[in-house]
């Protein structure tokens, strides 16, 4: 989204306050732990810190010089992930042999190639998976 004011620091303000994706994750680089704070959608937009807030802290002070930066270089501004529209519709390109493979799975599980994708993928991401029909623990196939 992009506003009409040509006023820079309207602009900055305005972008600063979009619910943008916050990432905190501890770090070892081997001289002992830290935490680093970056923004998903603002790549580059990123500060360490001893302790979370103090990464979090960092991270909210030098927001706005990034995104002043970014638009003076004459960048758009990414939307934030969470106003995003998902249709919950995605095609996949995959190799041949994993096709067959993911499809025989599906198979011996006894529900259809997209539940079994959509099973995979929700393990994947760490959600709960939702079964729809009963299903068979396969421990291991072997395909030829």
């Amino acid at each position: 989204m992009v506003i009409k004011s040509k006023d820079l620091k309207t602009q900055v303000e305005y972008y600063a306050n979009l619910p943008y994706t916050t990432v905190l994750e501890k770090w070892d680089d081997g001289r002992g732990p830290y935490y680093v704070a970056r923004v998903l959608e603002l790549d580059g937009c990123m500060m360490t810190g001893d302790t979370p807030e103090e990464a979090l802290a960092e991270l909210e002070s030098v927001k706005p010089e990034w995104i002043e930066t970014h638009l003076e270089l004459g960048n758009k501004m990414p939307p934030p992930l969470k106003g995003r529209r998902y249709s919950g519709e995605y095609r996949l390109r995959m190799q041949p042999s994993l096709h067959e493979a993911a499809a025989l799975m599906a198979e011996m599980e006894g529900v259809s190639l997209n539940q079994y994708t959509v099973m995979a993928l929700s393990r994947a991401v760490g959600q709960d998976e939702v079964r729809r029909t009963k299903h068979r623990k396969i421990k291991s196939i072997k395909i030829s």
